[in-house]
This record gives C-alpha cells, sequence and structure tokens, in this order.
C-alpha cells in the first residue's frame, strides 16, 4: 500500500510540477563590480533569476531579447542575471550589447548555480513575492520570433 501512494504521489508531482521551495539567498559582486545581496528581495517581490553565459549558443540568442521585456515589467518584478563560469570582459561586451540595465551577478565558481540545481544554460528561476521557487525553466523562452517568457512573467505577477 505505502508503494502505490509514493507512487501516486510522484506521478502527481511529475504531472504538477515540484512544490514550491524557498528560495537560496547569495550575495557576491555584478559585472561592474558593485555588491550584490539577494536576501534583501525575497519575501518583497517576484523574481525572475537568469542563469546564462558568453560561451552559450541559445544565450546569445536570448540575451538581446531580454532587456525589452524586463522594461516592460520594470517595478513589478526583479530581474537579475547569474553568469556562469565565464571571462568578466565577454559577460560585459555582451552586456553592454544587449543594453542590460539588471544586475549581472558574476558566478565564476558556479556556486550559486549549483546553489539552484543548474544542469544547462540558460536557465530561469521564477521566485514568487513569498521568496518560494515555483518555477525553473531549462532551455531558452524567446526564440524564433516566440516569446515564451512573458506569460511565465505575468503569471508570476499573479501568484499568491
Amino acid at each position: 500500500m505505502k508503494k502505490a501512494i509514493w507512487a501516486l504521489f510522484l506521478a502527481l508531482s511529475l504531472a504538477l510540477g515540484a512544490a514550491p521551495r524557498a528560495a537560496i539567498p547569495f550575495s557576491g559582486k555584478t559585472l561592474d563590480g558593485q555588491p550584490f545581496d539577494l536576501k534583501p528581495l525575497l519575501g518583497k517581490t517576484p523574481i525572475f533569476l537568469h542563469f546564462w553565459a558568453s560561451h552559450c549558443p541559445p544565450c546569445l540568442i536570448e540575451g538581446k531579447e531580454i532587456e525589452p521585456i524586463h522594461q516592460r515589467f520594470k517595478g513589478r518584478i526583479a530581474f537579475i542575471a547569474v553568469d556562469v563560469q565565464d571571462p568578466p570582459k565577454m559577460a560585459a561586451f555582451r552586456v553592454r550589447e544587449w543594453g542590460w540595465t539588471f544586475p549581472v551577478v558574476v558566478d565564476y565558481y558556479a556556486d550559486v548555480a549549483r546553489a539552484y540545481g543548474v544542469r544547462a544554460l540558460p536557465t530561469s528561476v521564477f521566485i514568487d513575492r513569498a521568496g518560494r521557487v515555483v518555477k525553473v525553466w531549462t532551455g531558452m523562452l524567446i526564440y524564433n520570433g516566440r516569446d515564451g517568457l512573458t506569460p511565465l512573467l505575468k503569471e508570476l505577477l499573479n501568484a499568491p
């Protein structure tokens, strides 16, 4: 009986997605050398946490499309990028090219990426107002003129 209940629970978890879990606070430096700390944002505002690198081809395709979406949600959702195992000069070049105006945290040794279970880039983590990870998306959300990010951000705004 216990095996049947466990199997049902596992099937429902896979079908419905994992239950929300607490976001992991982290601190570090941004590409422009400023200190960054996620903890003061947790529990106050929804957060779009985007893991990327300049050596990731899908990241390069998607990266230029993120800032216009950021501008639409500015003040309602905190956008934070985490640059994973990347030479800072290359990452800074891309950030300038794309015109990103949100913080880009350097994760040279992939400590933050590992803490969030990132296994591939790009990976996007959606954190609700309560500071819980409610969705993780591995892969591109914006490609071939399709914007899969905006609907997820709207869903994040409407999360309890």
